[in-house]
């Protein structure tokens, strides 16, 4: 069943190689150029083998997860979700991570893209109707105009496939960090960071060469911590890499701040 689920939806999907339709042969998803891909008993399809190794971890995905299930983004998702139509149809997560936002955001079928095997591994867990795949963003394995809204939540942006993608009438959610995100962590970094301050506007500015931007919403506030959960933290943000295991003191960390900007862009 896990893997069905992938021929039942082969009109929504393309060959990521040559960007023809697939149809399914035996266990395989095969385009037109006799590109192959086999849906894997546990709920994904790989469509990016010779992809390199992504920076972000099984580690890092699964204290993600721990933070997103402990709810301290829950006012970030309902502000996404009031964004999104009522009843949409056809969800691309791009960028899904490990599909912990996707399923809190689903549509009428729903797509959850990552570059990271282990965080789509996490994802598929447990089955469900989601489809789950390895790929690459400036390749999506999704046909033409085939969906009513694009996810791009903390995550990389590819905008001509997204623009691909969507349907003339659908819309792209992006969520990018505002300056007082996880400001507790970066006052922890110091002198490790290299830019101890952060803005979006390159990003909105790129964005709307892209797409015409109809709203924007700020959502900020500040929440207590566990240490357990300040080690968490410290485990999932980009913020830490490079730090030495070890150097950061997690008990240092009372409180978190999530301060989030949430994109709203149509096709011009």
């Amino acid at each position: 069943m896990s893997a069905d689920k992938f021929f039942d939806h082969t009109e929504l999907l393309r060959c990521p190689v040559c960007g023809t339709a697939f149809s399914r042969s035996g266990a395989s998803l095969i385009c037109a150029n006799g590109h192959t891909f086999d849906p894997s008993k546990k709920g994904y399809v790989h469509f990016a083998p010779n992809a390199a190794p992504s920076h972000y971890d099984r580690t890092l995905f699964e204290a993600r997860r721990r933070i997103l299930e402990a709810g301290f983004y829950d006012d970030v998702v309902d502000a996404i979700r009031r964004a999104m139509p009522n009843d949409p149809g056809v969800v691309l997560d791009a960028g899904c991570g490990d599909g912990t936002f996707t399923k809190r955001l689903q549509g009428e079928t729903t797509v959850g893209i990552d570059l990271s095997k282990d965080a789509i591994q996490l994802a598929a867990r447990g089955g469900g109707p989601i489809l789950w795949a390895v790929g690459d963003l400036t390749r999506l394995p999704v046909a033409d105009k085939s969906v009513d809204v694009v996810l791009n939540l903390f995550s990389p942006a590819h905008y001509a496939e997204f623009i691909r993608v969507l349907k003339p009438d659908g819309a792209l959610i992006k969520l990018v960090p505002q300056e007082g995100y996880l400001r507790e962590i970066r006052a922890l970094m110091g002198s490790r960071l290299q830019n101890a301050s952060y803005s979006n506007e390159a990003v909105v500015s790129h964005l709307s060469e892209k797409l015409s931007v109809a709203d924007r919403a700020r959502i900020t506030y500040t929440r207590p911590l566990t240490t357990g959960q300040a080690g968490d933290f410290l485990r999932m943000t980009p913020l830490t890499f490079g730090a030495e295991t070890g150097a950061l003191d997690a008990s240092a960390l009372s409180e978190i701040t999530i301060d989030v900007e949430l994109l709203i862009a149509k096709q011009k």
